[in-house]
């Protein structure tokens, strides 16, 4: 990779917590995931909380932007967390406290080029 080239790619976790778990899950999310995604490559680098409010008889959203350095960080990632029982049981408990979650991955377009080009 050339001086000052990117390849980022960003990981966005999106979990619409059960009514009145926002809170809890939240903190469950970055006590028992987030360390071992960071030993995984990954850094974290936004937390959203939508509404903006903890609310008991509703659902919140939770939105987790990570960055991966490059495509060889993000297969890494995949292999290790993809077979690490952890954090599958801790997806697992995740699952059971939310409406739902999905994860999608995205890059700047400024980086699309050299990501294809593995």
């Amino acid at each position: 990779m050339a001086t000052g080239e990117r390849r980022i790619i960003q990981a966005i976790d999106e979990i619409v917590a059960k009514p009145g778990e926002g809170k809890a899950l939240l903190d469950d999310y970055l006590a028992r995931y987030a360390p071992g995604a960071r030993a995984r490559g990954m850094v974290l680098e936004q937390v959203l909380v939508s509404p903006p409010m903890w609310l008991d008889d509703q659902s919140n959203t939770l939105s987790f932007r990570w960055s991966i350095a490059d495509t060889g960080g993000w297969w890494q990632m995949r292999f290790v967390g993809g077979n690490d029982p952890e954090v599958i049981a801790w997806w697992a408990e995740a699952d059971a406290r939310a409406v739902s979650r999905r994860r999608f991955f995205a890059a700047e377009p400024v980086d699309i080029e050299g990501l294809c080009h593995v």
